[in-house]
Parts: structure tokens; sequence; C-alpha cells
């Protein structure tokens, strides 16, 4: 599976099906919690009744998909806390049948639903404050007042979507675009343009007592300093990167279109957790679990504590789903058999975690992924002949 040199390895701690599409956003609450929502229309929490068993609780409101959720801590406003919500604009022949709106949920209900943006909503965060945040294909974003459940402010200054938007500890905010850039506003005004990404700067996230991480569309994952200096840049992946997350460990965790979730430390990937298919989104628990969020509708829990793992036949069952997938020769760059080393070359380790081999056995070509933690190779797959999954070409990923 996926594996760390800080502890054990990262095992499947649980699967959480139940929605009818992809997971497009996942998030972990304080008391266990776990929330998730879905091209579905739907908003799902989960909340633990056993080590490896959660009940799902469905939130109905949104009329079209939800892109992303968020969890807003207790304020003196909601004394409770709230679970946030955006969602996507559906147009038709230039017209906006569903308007995007920011849903926020109190105790299981629908209090209110925050409309002002224009395209979809496709980011959120809050503040203990009680100010809730949120990003739009619209190219702005924009403040609300929870206790007043109205707009204070719009942060317009983006050339195209902005993807994500952050409060920081010192009371600015970050919002990262498709323009390829961060802006750091202060009093409602751009105080800093962070440049660096080469592509579409897709999520945020708080790294304490130093600034912010970021992700794009690059395949790099970027630690900022507040006063706008790049402290680190790693590329993460050949593909693109859609989420990010820091772990209480002050690890880094992204995800991305292909197929993994990553776990970052001091500039090395320590971690890789494969998946079923594209993960749109990761979180992490209070505890350090990371929960993702994947195209194939199920949301996942992996853990470092061995007492909360899955039972073996679920981790067997997962790892078979995994080695059944098939990868496109043309999404791996091509494959020639003849030149492909045979079974013995997974006698070798890898030289380091997450490093892929392409073995032949027979007149087929296997795909396996290293897994430095737990010391094996992990099969990956079987490699087929044609376009993959976005139909070929571009950069390579596994289908």
């Amino acid at each position: 599976m996926g594996d760390t040199a800080m502890g054990e390895p990262f095992r499947l701690r649980c699967e959480l099906a139940g929605h009818e599409q992809d997971v497009r956003g996942v998030a972990g609450c304080e008391d266990g919690r776990v929330v998730s929502c879905s091209r579905d229309t739907t908003v799902r929490t989960w909340t633990p009744t056993g080590t490896n068993a959660f009940e799902s609780a469905v939130l109905m409101g949104h009329e079209h998909f939800v892109s992303c959720v968020a969890v807003m801590p207790p304020s003196p406003s909601l004394p409770s806390g709230a679970i946030l919500s955006g969602g996507n604009d559906r147009t038709i022949s230039g017209q906006c049948v569903v308007a995007p709106v920011v849903n926020v949920w109190v105790d299981g209900n629908l209090a209110a639903s925050l409309k002002g943006h224009t395209l979809t909503v496709c980011g959120l965060s809050s503040d203990k404050a009680g100010r809730v945040y949120s990003a739009s294909w619209d190219k702005t974003a924009m403040v609300w007042d929870i206790a007043t459940m109205s707009s204070v402010a719009k942060l317009e200054g983006h050339e195209q979507a902005v993807w994500s938007v952050l409060p920081l500890e010192d009371g600015g905010v970050v919002t990262a675009s498709a323009d390829k850039t961060c802006k750091l506003w202060r009093d409602g005004r751009v105080s800093h343009t962070y440049v660096g990404h080469t592509d579409c700067v897709r999520s945020l996230a708080l790294f304490p007592g130093v600034g912010f991480v970021s992700c794009g569309n690059d395949g790099t994952v970027r630690l900022w300093a507040v006063s706008g200096e790049c402290l680190l840049s790693k590329q993460v992946s050949d593909n693109f990167l859609y989420c990010v997350c820091v772990l209480p460990t002050m690890e880094v965790a992204a995800s991305g279109e292909d197929k993994t979730c990553r776990v970052v430390r001091d500039g090395e990937v320590v971690a890789t957790l494969q998946h079923p298919g594209s993960v749109w989104s990761v979180a992490c628990t209070p505890d350090g679990d990371v929960v993702t969020g994947c195209s194939d509708g199920v949301a996942r829990v992996f853990t470092r504590d061995a007492g909360r793992v899955a039972d073996a036949d679920a981790v067997q069952a997962y790892e078979a789903q995994l080695a059944s997938q098939t990868t496109s020769s043309q999404q791996i760059g091509g494959v020639d058999l003849k030149t492909l080393p045979g079974e013995e070359a997974l006698l070798e380790p890898g030289k380091k975690d997450g490093a892929t081999l392409i073995i032949r056995r027979g007149a087929k070509a296997f795909v396996y992924s290293w897994s430095a933690g737990e010391h094996k190779w992990d099969a990956l797959g079987e490699v087929a002949d044609g376009p993959g999954e976005g139909g070929g070409g571009g950069k390579p990923s596994l289908k």
C-alpha cells in the first residue's frame, strides 16, 4: 500500500462507500467524523461506530453536483460549528439554470445558502472568528460573515478561476488561481503575488508557524513563507495534483490524477497510497489518519496505527482490486515487451518509495510500485494496448 519512515506504514483503515459518483471533496472533523461530497449532489457525514466502521448520514440540498466541502470550527455565532459545501453552477444555452451556492449545514440541517458567485464554487475554508471563505471559477473569492449569513468582501484581481482560498494565522488571506499565481490579501487588497508555479494552482493548506503549502497542475508541491519566499519546491508527480493538506506530523499529503496520494516530508516522497482512480481530494483527521476522495465514488481512510488497520481480508481485497487494473501502454510512454525484464527484476529493491517497474510475464506486461516501508513491490495491474483514460498522450499516468 503506502508507507512512511515516520512510524508504521500507511495501510487501509476502511472504505466509505455510499456515493453514487466521484467523491470530489473530503474533510476531517475534530470529533473523528469524516465529511464527503460528490457529483451525485449529496454531502455525507461519516460517524465512527467502531475502529473500522462508520455510519453515514446524507445531507441533501444541492440541486447540482457538489464540488467542495469544509468543516467550520465552533464560533460565537455557531457554538456547534458547521459543515460547508460548495455547488457547481448549471448553465444551458448561456442561461444559468442552477446557481452556484455555499451551503451551511448546522446539526445536519441546511441553515443557509450563501449566494453571490456566478460560477462554480470550487474551494472553501473558514476561521474561528466566524468567517467563511469561498473560491470560484468566476475569478473571485468571497468572504462571508456567518452571524449574518451575508457577504462582507469580494476579492477581485486574478485573471482566471480561483481554485482555493485560505485564511492565514496573521489575518491575511491567500488565494490560488488558474492564472498560475497565489495572492496575499490584506484588508481586501492584494498585498503580494506569489510566482513560481508553471500551471494552474489548485489547492492551498496552512503550514503552521511557517506559511502555507500549494500544489497544482505542474505536479509540484511548494512551501511558501508569508513574506513571499518559496522555501521548498518538490516535483511530486508528472501529472496534475488536485489537493494538498498538512498532517499533524507536519508532513504534506498531495493527491492527484495519477491515482495516488503521496506524503512528502523534508522534501522527499515517503509514502505513496495507490487508488483505483484519480484522487480528487485529501484531508486528515486529528489523529493523523489520511482521508481521500476518489473518482470511483469511494472515500477512504488510511492509518499508521496498527490497531486501526482494516482486517487482513479487507486489505487483501483492496490490493487485489488495485492489481486488477489495466494500464495503457500509451500512458506510460509505450512498452516494448522485448526490452522488459522478467520477474527476476522484482528481487531487486526499488530506489525510492513509489518507484514503478514494468516487467514481462509471458506475452504480457505488468506494472509494480515499490513500497519502501514494507520492502516489497505492489502490483498495480496489467499494461494494455491503446489509449487510456483521457485519450492517451499528455503526461504519463496510470489508467
